[in-house]
């Protein structure tokens, strides 16, 4: 058996040949409709719309400002994880990616990727330790995933990246400024 270890190579390493050959083709794009179309931002929209409007329902907002029963230490420790996540952001996808015209991928950010990971895993906690007394642990999981699946990732997926961080810290201000 001989193996040709450039057919063996996943596709992205393996170039494209030049001639009429079954390798020289450029592999079609995948199923479904594409990230722009008007149906795919219809069910972003409609996503993030009803994950807002629960939210609203159980009075999340006004509970997080107002009720005794949060608790505000654990959640102001959250509040700053986010902010370092969004500055992490900002840095590697704004000024590497954009003015510095770097490649933004895992290999030339290895340690931004994984301090990332690692605050956002305490602001999960420090979220969940603050509102938990208030909704209960099953409850909070499930504010916790819808907003991050409904409304973060929604919005990642449908809005370019800098006009995501300027919502973000747009957002956030306002956020801030209500919380104190």
């Amino acid at each position: 058996m001989n193996l040709d270890l450039e057919q063996s190579a996943p596709l992205r390493r393996r170039g494209l040949r030049e001639g009429n050959d079954a390798m020289s083709m450029i592999p079609p794009p995948p199923p479904g409709l594409a990230a722009r179309h008007p149906l795919q931002l219809m069910k972003r929209t409609a996503i993030i719309g009803g994950t807002l409007y629960a939210m609203q329902t159980i009075n999340l907002f006004h509970n997080i400002i107002h009720s005794p029963e949060v608790k505000h230490e654990w959640f102001k420790a959250g509040l700053a994880c986010s902010v370092l996540i969004m500055a992490i952001k900002a840095y590697v996808e704004l000024h590497q990616g954009k003015m510095k015209k770097k490649q933004v991928e895992y290999e030339n950010f290895r340690t931004a990727t994984h301090i990332t990971i690692v605050l956002i895993l305490i602001a999960w906690i420090s979220f969940h330790k603050s509102l938990s007394p208030l909704y209960g642990g099953f409850k909070t999981m499930l504010i916790m995933i819808g907003f991050g699946f409904g409304v973060l990732l929604q919005a990642a997926l449908m809005i370019p990246v800098v006009w995501q961080n300027f919502l973000s810290v747009v957002i956030l201000t306002f956020f801030l400024q209500q919380y104190k």
